[in-house]
């Protein structure tokens, strides 16, 4: 792939599980446009032997994120910035209501880390469970495992919040 079929294909998939995790439509912005700028000034160094190509960009990713929360010095988003990401996340408007997405990222939120970028990456980075498992380092049967407890923990949550038994 050269660079524009990279950025064509991995661009929304990059902002999307960026503006999740830190919530804010600017800095997802920011954090996306670093990425493509590491993506083309070290995609000489990736080694298809390693990895696959979505787990060397989603990890540029990760990394980039972890570093905005470094200089921030933020953990987590907050309630109030949900509102913003809420209406730029791409979700089909007849499946759940604006206050059911806020809930939603605030349950994934909640999830550990492991969990949490399980579920951000099959879901807002669109990778199948095999790439999950080799970013996680995990084999394909426990990232499954992962996956489902993550599920199991946002509908439990989900339910508590509902009231339904």
């Amino acid at each position: 792939m050269n660079l524009h079929e990279i950025f064509d294909y991995y661009y929304d998939r990059i902002y999307s599980f960026t503006l999740v995790r830190v919530g804010n439509v600017h800095d997802a912005e920011d954090i996306a446009s670093n990425v493509f700028v590491k993506v083309t000034e070290k995609q000489h160094t990736y080694n298809p032997a390693k990895a696959a190509f979505s787990t060397w960009i989603f990890t540029i990713a990760i990394n980039e994120i972890k570093m905005f929360y470094r200089k921030r010095r933020k953990n987590e988003c907050s309630i109030e910035s949900m509102t913003e990401l809420v209406d730029q996340v791409v979700l089909d408007e007849d499946l759940m209501r604006k206050d059911e997405r806020i809930l939603l990222f605030h349950v994934i939120n909640k999830l550990d880390e492991k969990q949490k970028n399980a579920i951000l990456l099959k879901y807002f980075g669109g990778l199948s469970c095999r790439q999950i498992a080799e970013f996680l380092g995990k084999s394909e049967s426990n990232t499954g495992n992962i996956l489902q407890n993550a599920r199991t923990a946002l509908k439990k949550e989900l339910m508590q919040f509902y009231k339904i038994s």
